[in-house]
């Protein structure tokens, strides 16, 4: 369960921007013949959902209908006494609360013999269950993958979203600024001080990994108790405010000779990442700008964007980056024979101030 405060601020989060956001799927919607559209929620893929309505679901799933004109509905399996409390979160659209979310949303379109073509976001991962329910209660209606239309409409960045991302960044940076490499002790003082900090910052979730010992290994755990910290560590925190998600990564290390080369190679990181070209591959821009870094090797990248129902959302290694309303990006190196992982946040690209 989320730990966080969750509540919506008018100030951070305008109506009319989430009235803005509706409009822009809307229209997207019936750009492509799409009658209605359903966008799934739960713990891990709550970004669709929050990202429209400013709320973000914290334990049972849940769907959205979106239909061509008028309000959303948001039906949720959890209780009518919780769904009264979301309602005062959720600025926009209708809560029902009902055991068969599919089957209410379902029975609501089928009152509209208008909804021949029901799009749903990430059809393929749309639950089983949910499906059925649906296609009962509508079994002339044509279901389809409303991704491509759904990405449309999210690749606009507005000034809100910024603002809060702008927020979740300073957050990750502070705690993980926070620690002292030459007084940090063991991995659980570590990483129970980035998120103590994160969490004393607002953060409405803080995921913080470690990789204890970059010199034997760079995968990222979480990990609490007195296990030694290596030489050279790094912690990641994957941070969340009011719904708008990024990860950043810091390296660390007691000793002096490593600790220069970690502090170049997040200088030209820093550089790199603020200026990030869209119209080009994320992996030749790497490449080219790694002869600005002495005796460094890549050791693997990532790109994650929030386009989906996932907060970050993985890219291909070729794909794109055109259209992405922001970027995350993780890279891993080695300098000098010293390891290194950074990530921040990239780039705020698509749309003016809204």
């Amino acid at each position: 369960m989320r730990r966080g405060l969750m509540a919506w601020n008018p100030e951070e989060l305008p109506l009319d921007i989430l009235r803005e956001r509706l409009r822009r799927l809307q229209g997207a919607m019936a750009a492509a013949g799409h009658d209605a559209m359903i966008l799934y929620t739960n713990f891990i893929r709550s970004a669709a959902v929050s990202y429209l309505t400013g709320f973000s679901p914290y334990w049972a799933d849940g769907v959205v209908l979106v239909p061509r004109e008028g309000e959303p509905v948001f039906a949720t399996t959890l209780s009518k006494r919780v769904g009264q409390w979301i309602q005062s979160v959720k600025p926009i659209g209708e809560v029902v609360c009902s055991p068969t979310p599919g089957a209410v949303l379902g029975k609501h379109l089928a009152g509209n013999e208008a909804i021949r073509r029901v799009a749903i976001l990430e059809l393929d991962a749309f639950p089983s269950g949910l499906y059925d329910e649906l296609a009962a209660a509508l079994p002339n209606a044509e279901f389809v993958d409303g991704s491509e239309a759904f990405a449309a409409a999210r690749s606009h960045l507005d000034s809100a979203e910024r603002c809060l991302l702008a927020r979740a960044k300073n957050i990750a940076q502070e705690a993980l600024e926070s620690l002292d490499e030459s007084s940090a002790g063991d991995v659980g003082n570590a990483v129970g001080q980035v998120e103590k900090i994160a969490r004393l910052q607002g953060a409405e979730e803080a995921y913080v990994a470690i990789a204890p010992d970059l010199e034997s290994g760079r995968r990222f755990v979480r990990l609490s108790g007195n296990r030694r910290l290596g030489r050279i560590f790094a912690i990641r925190a994957t941070v969340a405010y009011k719904g708008s998600w990024l990860r950043q990564t810091k390296t660390y290390a007691a000793d002096e000779k490593a600790r220069g080369r970690i502090e170049h190679a997040d200088a030209w990181f820093e550089a790199f990442v603020s200026r990030i070209d869209v119209s080009r591959p994320l992996r030749d821009q790497i490449a080219a700008a790694l002869a600005d870094i002495r005796d460094a090797e890549i050791a693997g990248f990532i790109a994650e964007a929030p386009i989906g129902t996932r907060p970050l959302a993985a890219l291909g290694a070729t794909q794109t980056l055109e259209n992405m309303p922001a970027l995350v990006v993780t890279l891993g190196l080695n300098v000098g024979g010293t390891p290194w992982c950074g990530a921040a946040l990239a780039g705020l690209f698509h749309g003016k101030a809204a």
